[in-house]
């Protein structure tokens, strides 16, 4: 087939998403497999830690103000619904001129503007294809209704040519949540995160004898941080590391903050780094703690990023079997699980893990999903679900009418 190029739509600048399309993307333009040619567009202020000579970046997207720049929450959400349709028509205006361009792959998309942009892309004679790493949001919008943010993201998710989810567990979600209705859904599993392991993490024994506990990642309700805290009464002796941004504020200084308090009180040692942690500081952080937590509600439909960021750096893990988690702790036992939101059975599956039996199959399977769970097999699913695309056209508009069988 003739050489197509894929543009990679990755607006966020830092954090998870700038991570995963800079580590796919390259996957991608290292892969043998199809005759594609990639490029990424994001942000103008792009990490430099996600900026790669691999393959063209266009960093022709307008920077986004950071919430600690308004002084009124008001502010910040009416810079935030101006900003995001400026940053859609920059790209639209970009793409027309780019006429090589067969592929758009989003990253990210706003549910409200998602419908519009995709048709337009598509009225350009381009397959779009979308990675769901979350089925339901972590969040919904506040001042919209449940039903019509539902709505907004079945209609973009049934316009597109292609859908990736993560496990096969997130699949079956998916096309239950769009009831039967949508086009191929792909699984693409994460990669393990490419990290420095100058120095190497001390040895597994050493590491779960000194009883640190770390919960890493965006500060929301259903990443379940309050069930962890209410858990630390039984758990002593145990430390408590809390790193990551509070995503939402009245959560976060209502439930959060005042069971620190109290626990810090009672003697519990807990270090609180309530913000955005930077790329420099991750691997010191996950190199100094003995376990992962991850206490995800009910409410958690997606995968972690931050299971594969504790496996890049050998770290065992304390979940639930939420979302895509289940997935593939059932296949790599490589920590402990619990169900429901029990602060009792979150602290007996984490005493279960630092007990001394079985720290040496442990540590092997660590390192066997290590190496199953590498970029070059996500590049490979993804460019099956890009052929697919660009091939079965028929198949794929029949998808969107309904009349194409489910996933």
């Amino acid at each position: 087939m003739e050489a197509f190029t894929v543009c990679m739509f990755a607006p966020t600048a830092s954090g998870g998403h700038a991570r995963y399309a800079w580590e796919l993307t390259t996957a991608l333009s290292r892969h043998p497999r199809g005759n594609l040619r990639y490029e990424l567009v994001s942000a103008a202020d792009l990490d430099g830690a996600f900026r790669s000579a691999d393959y063209r970046v266009h960093p022709i997207l307008p920077p986004i103000r950071q919430r600690s720049s308004f002084r009124t929450r008001a502010g910040w959400a009416l810079n935030r619904l101006a900003y995001y349709p400026v940053r859609e028509r920059a790209f639209l205006r970009w793409l027309r001129s780019r006429g090589d361009v067969a592929v758009v792959h989003l990253q990210e998309w706003k549910p409200w503007l998602a419908p519009s942009v995709i048709r337009r892309i598509r009225r350009m004679g381009k397959k779009v294809c979308y990675t769901v790493h979350n089925v339901l949001p972590h969040r919904y919008p506040r001042g919209a209704p449940k039903w019509l943010t539902d709505h907004w993201i079945r209609r973009s998710c049934r316009a597109c040519d292609g859908l990736f989810v993560h496990t096969d567990r997130l699949a079956d979600e998916l096309a239950k949540f769009l009831r039967g209705r949508h086009p191929p859904i792909t699984v693409v599993p994460h990669g393990v995160w490419t990290t420095d392991q100058s120095p190497p993490p001390p040895p597994l024994e050493r590491r779960l004898e000194s009883k640190r506990l770390l919960f890493f990642g965006a500060i929301r309700r259903n990443k379940g941080l309050d069930l962890l805290l209410r858990a630390m009464p039984h758990l002593p002796g145990y430390r408590l590391t809390i790193a990551g941004e509070p995503c939402e504020p009245d959560y976060f200084k209502n439930e959060v903050l005042p069971r620190v308090r109290a626990l810090r009180g009672d003697g519990v040692q807990i270090e609180l780094l309530d913000r955005f942690v930077s790329e420099q500081e991750v691997s010191a952080l996950f190199s100094e703690h003995s376990a992962i937590v991850l206490p995800y509600t009910g409410q958690f439909v997606a995968q972690s990023g931050v299971v594969f960021m504790a496996l890049a750096h050998s770290l065992p893990v304390v979940a639930s079997r939420a979302g895509g988690l289940s997935d593939l702790l059932g296949e790599f036992p490589i920590g402990t699980t619990f169900d429901g939101e029990s602060p009792e059975a979150l602290a007996a599956a984490v005493v279960e893990l630092h007990l001394a039996a079985g720290r040496d199959e442990l540590g092997r399977q660590i390192e066997a999903a290590r190496r199953r769970f590498t970029w070059h097999a996500a590049a490979g699913a993804t460019i099956g679900g890009y052929l697919a695309a660009l091939e079965a056209v028929n198949e794929v508009n029949d998808c969107v009418l309904g009349t194409t069988p489910a996933h």
